[in-house]
């Protein structure tokens, strides 16, 4: 099995490395869900400017969604 790299996702891409035995548009629903009941992880990623209508998360950001939910 592959190690888990951080670097800069697409969300789609991020989404399934989580649910990877889901469709697309459900593991990105599933990511959002489970980021936005943790507070903490949604304050941490405005607090470094996160922006949901961008297409990919940042390396920092994707650290961040490592830091509360775990790796992938």
């Amino acid at each position: 099995m592959d190690t888990f790299k951080l670097q800069s996702y697409t969300k789609a891409d991020l989404a399934l490395l989580y649910s990877p035995h889901s469709e697309t548009a459900t593991a990105i629903q599933n990511l959002y869900r489970w980021m936005r009941r943790n507070e903490a992880l949604m304050s941490e990623l405005q607090s470094v400017g996160y922006n949901k209508f961008r297409h990919s998360f940042l390396k920092q950001e994707v650290g961040i969604i490592v830091k509360y939910l775990g790796e992938p």
